[in-house]
């Protein structure tokens, strides 16, 4: 019975090795690449009422000491409590966001585009993250719920 099975496997695979899953031409297909400005080409950013949040940031802290966010542009105050620069850098903001930085003792602002959700928050300086200088920021979906989280907080 084996003898008479393996013309028919050998038929069978002498076909098959003439068939490509791939179609022909599809390995030198470049990706589609879009021309910034095109309608709907354009990175997606948050819409939304943003907010205001102030930071005391110091050696290897962030304390939000005011302020809540809504989606959109949120304008971050931080204050530098050490003598060392740091920033509060968040991670995975929207393209045109500016790092809130401040050199020790002083006061810097920056404009942080954001989303709902939870929102980690660094010191890009080497080692700081390391060394615990890291937090979570909430971000709202909208302006009303920002106000009933900072109406919460401050009972």
């Amino acid at each position: 019975m084996r003898l008479r099975s393996l013309p028919a496997l050998a038929a069978a695979a002498a076909l098959l090795a003439g068939c490509s899953s791939v179609p022909e031409g599809a390995a030198t297909a470049a990706a589609l690449v879009c021309p910034p400005g095109d309608p709907g080409c354009d990175p997606v950013q948050p819409v939304g009422p943003g907010g205001t949040l102030a930071m005391d940031m110091g050696n290897f802290f962030f304390d939000v000491t005011d302020g809540v966010a809504a989606t959109g542009a949120v304008e971050v105050t931080v204050t530098n409590v050490s003598d060392a620069y740091h920033n509060a850098q968040f991670l995975g903001a929207a393209d045109g966001s500016e790092l809130p930085e401040a050199d020790g003792g002083a006061t810097g602002v920056g404009t942080v585009l954001l989303f709902p959700g939870e929102w980690t928050v660094i010191c890009t300086v080497p080692g700081h993250r390391a060394a615990g200088m890291e937090t979570t920021i909430t971000v709202y979906a909208t302006a009303e719920e920002a106000e009933a989280a900072e109406s919460a907080a401050s009972m």
